[in-house]
């Protein structure tokens, strides 16, 4: 929510049809009237993160409490889900979620950058598992290892993992290095 509203995806007036937010917002601004911008944001979502929580806390201690369960096998053994929000407070995250799918996620500027990320990570990969000589010595000696182990899974394992340790700055420079031709004169 905090993401989408500042970076201009979402608006404050439309994130007012979701229950959950609505009602987090009229609190904040019952007890600090004018306030608006980012402060109302940060308050807002720090409210319904705190309801949201307060609620599993509060939830799941009265199931647990029904349950009777006194031992981690009998949580085990337990037939239904001992953590787990009210049915209300479900609803209304199940709400937030339909709306941020429709007014978010298929933002079309969102599925462009997740379409970038994919595209670069998908490059980074190939270009590792198709030779290991281009990432750095420790982790190439960490391919060969897993390669000589577990064939090529093992290498696609160490490959998976250095590239998923990657900062997003790291990966997109690093996407740079190896693609990117510069022509000094």
């Amino acid at each position: 929510v905090d993401d989408g509203l500042r970076a201009g995806l979402l608006e404050h007036d439309a994130l007012r049809e979701v229950s959950l937010y609505r009602r987090a917002s009229d609190s904040v601004l019952e007890r600090y009237p004018g306030l608006d911008g980012r402060r109302l944001v940060y308050e807002t979502v720090r409210r319904m993160v705190n309801h949201v929580v307060s609620d599993l806390i509060e939830t799941s201690g009265e199931k647990i409490g029904a349950a009777g369960v006194e031992s981690i096998d009998a949580v085990r053994a337990h037939g239904e889900a001992l953590i787990g929000l009210s049915e209300a407070t479900a609803a209304e995250h199940i709400e937030l979620k339909q709306f941020l799918r429709k007014n978010l996620y298929r933002h079309y500027r969102v599925v462009r950058m997740t379409a970038k990320s994919q595209h670069l990570l998908t490059s980074l990969f190939d270009a590792f598992m198709s030779d290991i000589r281009l990432m750095p010595d420790d982790h190439r000696d960490n391919a060969k290892r897993m390669e000589a182990q577990d064939g090529d899974a093992g290498r696609a394992r160490a490959v998976a993992d250095y590239v998923a340790g990657m900062t997003d700055r790291f990966a997109i420079s690093e996407h740079a290095r190896l693609f990117e031709i510069e022509v000094h004169t």
